[in-house]
Formats: structure tokens, C-alpha cells, sequence
């Protein structure tokens, strides 16, 4: 059976910028990946290239070519309004993420942390209803939402460029990602509304930004971590855990 990896983030966009190259690379070895996302950024900037009222749609499209360009499996849209998220029904939100918890079974589940990287509201919002799900997915409970599954691992996605020297060493996983790096861009390239993101990436510091197509940065929640780990492999060690 193919190794599982589940997605939870808040945005079309996040996927790309957020861990791009870790989602090739592991793609590429064939990871079963599903991208489970809580809007289409409808509340975004067009950028000229649709109206604001087709905005949704348009960056739906966009996710769905950058998940082609990374090997994404499957996109699941949650459904609910960008800068809303706070505000989705909480048995609601969390309902919908147990069952797509216990349907794929993933060995890994990364999102965001508890400051949502960039502290986004939505961002960390989607922090924690998944980690409401996590825990809720595991107990014997609502049957009809499916089997109890527990996850073998949790990560959080690490800016590195908020990372200082003392952060780094407590990293738990940093995924070299040079030889998927064109990929990780190219899918980046396909959000093309996204163009104020890309100008802050132009302003950054040249190493900054060659850190950036370099290496991605994980830390475990060894609360929710049955199989916490540490290194290169964010998969490691899992072979025989979480079918």
C-alpha cells in the first residue's frame, strides 16, 4: 500500500509557497498526497486577471495546475470563505476533516502551526481545527464519520526565514529540496495572482532566498506524534504504521 500523506492548509497558494519542493519530492517517490483546503482565497487580490467575483473560481484553477506541477493526488475544497475561517461551525470543520482523517489514513499530516506561520487569521484557524480532528479521528466515536485511525505523525510547516540560528537546531525535519526546486517555482509560477507574494520573495536577501528553493523546515507535535522524528526523511520510519 502507498504510503499516505495529508495536506491541511487555509489557502490556494499555501501549498506552494509553504512546502512545495517537500510535496515533489515526495510525489516523485509515490507518496499518495491529498490537499485538503479550507477556502479559494476569494478575498484575495485579482490582479488584473479576472474580477473580483470570479476571483474564487480563478484561483481554484490556479491550485488545481500547481497541484498538477507537484503531483498532488487530490485537492479537497472545504468550502468555506477566505478571512472566515475563525467563524466555520466548529463540529462542521472538524466533521469534514475526521472523515478525510480516517478515509485516507495518512502516515503524515502537515499544516500549519500555532502562529500560522505568517499569523494569518485563517492560518491559524486551520491549525487548530485539524488538530481538533487529529485528536477526535483517533477515539471510538461517531462511527459514521468512519473507522478510528490515529495519526503516526504531525508536523508544522517553518518559515525558514523566521527561523534564528538557536530555532533551527530544534528543527526537527529540514527536507532538501534543491532537485525539486524548478518544480516547487514552477508551482508557485501558476498562482499567478499571487504577485505581491512573489515581490516580497524578490525583496528578501539573496541567501535568504537561496535558502528558500533549498531546504523546507518542519517541527513535530509530540503531543499528537505517536512516531515523532528527526532528519531529512519526513516520511521515515513509517513503514509499517498508520494503515
Amino acid at each position: 500500500m502507498a504510503k499516505q500523506m495529508l495536506l491541511i492548509f487555509a489557502h490556494p497558494d499555501d501549498e506552494s509557497f509553504a512546502l512545495g519542493g517537500t510535496i515533489a519530492k515526495y510525489a516523485e517517490q509515490g507518496v499518495t498526497i491529498t490537499l485538503a483546503v479550507a477556502t479559494k482565497g476569494e478575498a484575495g487580490q485579482t490582479a488584473g486577471f479576472c474580477q473580483k467575483e470570479e476571483l474564487g473560481l480563478f484561483r481554484e484553477q490556479e491550485l488545481m495546475s500547481a497541484a498538477k506541477v507537484l503531483g498532488i493526488t487530490e485537492v479537497i475544497f472545504l468550502g468555506y470563505l477566505d478571512k472566515e475561517v475563525p467563524l466555520a461551525p466548529p463540529l462542521e470543520i472538524v466533521e469534514r476533516l475526521v472523515r478525510i482523517i480516517r478515509t485516507r489514513r495518512p502516515q503524515v499530516v502537515i499544516t500549519f502551526g500555532a502562529d500560522g506561520a505568517s499569523g494569518h487569521r485563517d492560518h491559524r484557524a486551520i491549525h487548530h481545527f485539524a488538530k481538533a480532528a487529529i485528536k477526535l479521528a483517533k477515539e471510538p466515536v461517531v462511527l459514521e464519520w468512519g473507522k478510528p485511525y490515529t495519526l503516526p505523525r504531525l508536523c508544522y510547516v517553518q518559515p525558514g526565514w523566521r527561523l534564528t540560528e538557536e530555532k533551527r537546531q530544534k528543527i526537527d525535519y529540514i527536507i532538501p529540496i534543491s532537485a525539486w526546486m524548478e518544480r516547487k517555482w514552477q508551482a508557485i509560477l501558476e498562482h499567478r495572482t499571487q504577485k505581491g507574494s512573489l515581490q516580497k520573495f524578490e525583496s528578501l536577501e539573496e541567501t535568504v532566498k537561496q535558502d528558500y528553493l533549498s531546504r523546507e523546515y518542519f517541527q513535530c507535535d509530540l503531543e499528537l506524534s505517536p512516531f515523532p522524528g528527526r532528519g531529512e526523511d519526513i516520511m521515515a520510519d513509517l513503514e509499517r504504521v498508520g494503515s
